[in-house]
């Protein structure tokens, strides 16, 4: 290998950090252009009604759900490159489909396809970044990771309201198509890391066993799994579906104005990844996570009970926090309690309950908000939601801290 010595080791594993640096942030820059815009987009231009809404949100996890853990599998056996490549196409073309259909089923099945291909890319990005850093430091490396990521998102969000208004909603994804094709050229770029577990044992099946499963499945895995699961119910339920209709129908908020809250609590998930990320290594990953669930079951209640802007600015803010803690600190504990060969693995299943919790957020919760009825509707999908939130931290109990 050219990188055999131990400075050409690092500089290789720099080279590939970057590259999955990169290419996470022109993601979900693409994917921030959509979010915003989407559940509005989806209620107007296809005269939907609110259930509908969240099943069309739903589409982007469907199929996602079901992919990420053989997704995990194949790149412990044959590395990142060729899945990154393979979701990539999938993403452009869905992001195509949507720009071009008027049928709200296609809309749907585009939604879909872009799904699986984004599950490629932040499953295997996961689990790649933590396999070219040590436990001490993966933490940190994890958690800068996602936060650059997450300012991708927020020059896509906050660029998403104008650009929406300005040339329409279907111009956000012909520039998320765009997108993907550059991030489709960095991903094949990407080399792989030689891994000794791969020279000192044969390459096993590609169908885990029930003893990959035992090993993978230990308390500490499925604990996260259930947080994130949770977390993500609130997170796509909520926010991405019943907030965006709330602030523009009921508190008579433009969508520039609501593309400025969504930047906001972004900002805050920025933060929230960072800090949560080096944080957890310092004082510990759990009691970060705890003080994350407080400060996230706060604000979410709170942005129940205002409905001016700015307060509701500084609660989408430590809202964001949360998220940003959640989401950073879950996948080091998960990279913490396996070892290099089923890490793929782990990640896959803990981005299934991930995906599973987009899937049945906005569901559960616009089917909550119709049960009630309006405006009523909306606070009770506060208030679930905060429960929900506070639910968490019984889990982080089931965690293990690894020296």
């Amino acid at each position: 290998m050219p990188y055999a010595k131990k400075g050409g080791i690092l500089e290789h594993r720099m080279r590939e950090y970057y590259i999955m640096i990169i290419s996470g942030t022109l993601t979900m820059l693409s994917g921030g252009f959509i979010w915003t815009v989407y559940a509005p987009f989806v209620r107007e231009e296809f005269t939907a009604p609110l259930f509908l809404v969240g099943l069309a949100v739903s589409g982007y996890f469907v199929l996602r759900m079901l992919s990420e853990f053989p997704i995990g599998i194949l790149s412990d056996r044959i590395g990142p490159k060729y899945p990154l490549i393979a979701g990539r196409l999938l993403a452009i073309l869905g992001a195509f489909i949507c720009y071009t259909t008027t049928n709200i089923w296609a809309l749907i099945f585009a939604r879909i396809i872009w799904g699986v291909g984004d599950a490629s890319f932040f499953c295997i990005g996961m689990t790649y970044v933590s396999k070219l850093f040590p436990s001490e430091k993966r933490g940190r490396a994890l958690g800068i990771f996602q936060a650059v990521e997450m300012i991708g998102s927020f020059i896509g969000q906050t660029m998403g309201g104008f650009i929406a208004v300005l040339y329409g909603v279907r111009f956000n994804f012909l520039l998320g198509t765009f997108i993907g094709v550059i991030v489709l050229v960095l991903v094949s770029m990407t080399k792989g890391i030689e891994e000794k577990s791969s020279r000192d044992k044969p390459k096993s099946s590609f169908i885990p066993t029930f003893d990959d499963l035992r090993i993978v499945l230990n308390g500490t895995v499925v604990a996260a799994c259930f947080i994130n699961l949770f977390s993500m119910i609130v997170n796509t339920g909520l926010l991405n579906t019943i907030l965006p209709i709330y602030a523009i129908e009921e508190l008579s908020f433009s969508l520039t104005n609501f593309s400025f809250l969504v930047s906001g609590s972004t900002v805050g998930s920025v933060i929230g990844n960072l800090f949560g990320g080096v944080l957890s290594d310092r004082i510990g990953r759990k009691k970060v996570l705890i003080g994350g669930f407080i400060l996230g079951a706060f604000s979410v209640y709170n942005l129940g009970v205002f409905t001016s802007f700015m307060p509701l600015l500084l609660f989408m803010f430590l809202k964001g926090i949360f998220w940003g803690i959640v989401y950073g600190v879950t996948p080091a504990y998960i990279a913490d309690s396996v070892s290099d060969d089923a890490r793929g693995m782990a990640i896959g299943i803990y981005r299934t309950f991930l995906d599973l919790g987009g899937l049945a957020g906005p569901i559960i919760l616009s089917t909550l908000v119709d049960s009630v009825g309006y405006p009523q509707g909306y606070g009770y999908a506060f208030n679930f939601s905060s429960i929900l939130i506070l639910l968490c931290m019984i889990f982080v109990l089931k965690l293990k801290e690894t020296k």
